[in-house]
């Protein structure tokens, strides 16, 4: 698995450290250790990129998703999407509209997003965030829905690893935004917590143009109790508001965006050998904007439990594996015409066999039943499920030789509810005559190799994903088309001396088709006529770490895009532009408990971002261009 990040520290905001982040699950209790061994059995044989929040915290510290894309090879960069704002959540796959996340390792869900204008992707404080995966490869077995190339799944800090820790983190900038982050964590024999808050607030005045202003703020409480050494209860609640003040048809928007997001779970270790766990999951996230009557929101309800087991089966072969259960209640609701309901069933087994020290076979097996409910105007649908059952599944090996070299491959599938066609795409998917709701689902073959050596890494990894009974509307009704996608992705990581420290990352999109059901090749024509997905041809990113002393660190980051490639169902191609952006920071820590950082984001002025079509022009003036930052964390 590919590792990418920054090391873990204690500060509210320290400096970019190169160094592979070390997968180990924190500072997990006793309970969740057979979990966390079946959890990397079955991770083994896919190709994972780890992000460090101190990358969140130095590059963006309000918009998660901004960081994330222009650091992890396999997250797709779009036009339109590439500016500090946004940050789409595709991995690997245009048949979507984006991966579904999960919270310390969760089930995944798909929540409402910000509309309009201004930050996406800031449901989590950065400050509270202790690292993110990016897992890829289909994910219907381990996470279930909206997990076609993949899912993002962020770890959250806990108050295991501080011991009466508060601190606090400001940021000013030359966007005239202002952002204050707290953080407070403690812990005991017995319980053990973990506390942040972020507020931020954007006096724009149309910099960008579409931007009156904006205020976000939100905050997250993370709590554990252990019973006893085989005991663990632990809460997690996340709130987050965003108030964006948009310029529209010459009038000021505004809109409400906020979600809450909690979750129970509690672990028991019965022996050495087994261990259970189960779970509730409660989200809720709502948008409103009443300058074009939108009221929107997206709820979860998840119950979910596991049993986990460990066997020596012979000399030389062991085993570690699950089976559990999950039950997901989603509503979606949308400007008081659409209220559905999508109630899900599934079975789930997981199992890695261990055999030797160097080779782990692995095979996982889901099995989810669905229903719906769909009401139009007050009145229930007809039921125009295609199939009420989905079996996803998945399996591989991975394989070390002496020489540090790991060797993978795996064949996995995953689904997608899909459900924002119901209004997203009309009454289409009502219509008797089109597929109606058909599940999508997901296959992805990938082979991959880590070569290793003293001080650093290279990772390759070469794919294809094939989603099937993706929507597309076609005269009134729903036809499901294929879209077949293949791609290469590549991370280096290598420490060149002790103060200095290089990592990159590159992808390369191979091909992207779409196809019909009567075998008409639609190239990157994919949801409706005129719709065409922007195919990036190479995006790449390198990261330079240089400890200049004790106390001052310098830092740099560069993201290159090479352009986009539009191919629509007639064969017509359009080329975009390409486009880069270069940060650079520094970071001073005079005494222990204080540090100081600056940066300059975005240096090359880039306003474009892929938007521009080749041999025209476009005026991307009012689109922000370079910003400068100062900030100060301090360590009670």
């Amino acid at each position: 698995m590919a590792l990418t990040g920054m090391p873990q520290g204690s500060k509210a905001a320290e400096p970019m450290k190169l160094d592979p982040v070390i997968v180990e699950g924190g500072n997990s209790h006793s309970s969740q250790r057979l979990r966390r061994d079946v959890e990397a059995g079955m991770n083994a044989n896919r190709t994972n990129s780890y992000i460090d929040g101190s990358v969140l915290q130095n590059i963006n510290p309000v918009n998660s998703g901004d960081a994330l894309r222009y650091n992890v090879p396999g997250l797709i960069n779009q036009p339109f999407n590439g500016d500090r704002f946004g940050g789409g959540q595709k991995i690997r796959t245009f048949g979507d509209f984006g991966a579904a996340q999960s919270i310390d390792g969760m089930p995944a869900f798909q929540m409402q997003g910000q509309e309009g204008g201004g930050y996406s992707n800031t449901l989590i404080p950065t400050i509270a965030i202790d690292q993110i995966g990016v897992m890829k490869g289909s994910r219907g077995v381990g996470y279930g829905d909206g997990t076609d190339g993949g899912v993002i799944d962020t770890t959250i800090k806990s108050g295991r690893d501080y011991t009466d820790h508060q601190a606090v983190s400001l940021d000013l900038n030359t966007a005239r935004e202002a952002l204050t982050q707290v953080e407070a964590a403690d812990h005991s024999g017995k319980w053990d917590y973990y506390a942040a808050g972020s507020f931020l607030y954007g006096d724009y005045n149309g910099d960008p143009d579409i931007l009156e202003q904006q205020s976000v703020k939100g905050g997250l409480g993370k709590v554990g109790y252990n019973f006893s050494d085989d005991t663990r209860f632990e809460f997690l609640g996340i709130y987050d508001r965003s108030d964006p003040r948009i310029y529209r048809n010459n009038a000021i928007n505004q809109i409400t965006t906020s979600t809450f997001y909690g979750a129970a779970t509690l672990d028991h270790q019965y022996d050495e050998n087994n261990s259970g766990r189960v779970g509730v999951i409660f989200e809720e996230g709502d948008s409103a904007w009443p300058g074009r009557n939108r009221d929107r929101g997206i709820s979860n309800q998840i119950l979910f439990g596991k049993h986990y087991l460990s066997r020596q089966l012979t000399d030389g072969v062991s085993y570690d594996g699950s089976i559990g259960g999950e039950v997901r209640k989603t509503n979606s609701t949308r400007d008081e015409m659409w209220d559905n309901t999508f109630v899900d069933y599934a079975a789930i087994s997981e199992n890695a066999f261990h055999i030797g020290d160097n080779l782990i076979v692995n095979g996982g097996l889901r099995v989810t039943k669905f229903n719906n409910e769909i009401v139009l105007n007050g009145v229930e649908q007809p039921d125009n499920l295609a199939e009420d059952t989905v079996f996803s599944y998945e399996g591989g090996a991975s394989y070390d030789l002496p020489t540090q070299t790991q060797i993978r491959a795996s064949y996995a599938t995953g689904y997608n509810r899909f459900f924002n066609k119901y209004g997203n795409f009309g009454t289409d998917a009502l219509n008797p005559a089109g597929a109606g709701d058909e599940i999508v689902e997901s296959r992805t073959i990938e082979a991959g190799v880590n070569q290793g050596w003293n001080g650093g890494y290279v990772d390759l990894a070469i794919y294809n994903v094939v989603q099937d009974n993706v929507p597309r509307r076609n005269g009134g009704a729903i036809e499901s088309i294929e879209v077949d996608q293949s791609g290469i992705e590549m991370e280096f990581f290598h420490r060149l001396t002790e103060d200095l420290a290089a990592s990159a990352s590159y992808m390369h999109i191979l091909d992207v088709q779409a196809t019909r059901a009567n075998g008409q090749e639609m190239n990157s024509n994919i949801f409706w006529a005129g719709q065409t997905a922007s195919v990036p041809k190479d995006q790449m990113s390198i990261r330079l770490d240089y400890a200049l002393t004790q106390e001052v660190d310098i830092w740099g980051m560069a993201f290159y895009s090479t352009g986009y490639e539009e191919v629509d169902a007639n064969g017509n191609t359009t080329e975009r532009e390409d486009y880069n952006r270069i940060d650079l920071g520094a970071a001073w820590a005079p005494v222990e408990d204080w540090s100081f950082r600056f940066r300059a984001e975005n240096i090359t002025d880039e306003r474009g971002f892929g938007q521009a079509v080749q041999g025209t022009y476009v005026d991307t003036d009012g689109n922000l261009g370079r910003v400068f930052w100062v900030g100060v964390d301090h360590t009670f």
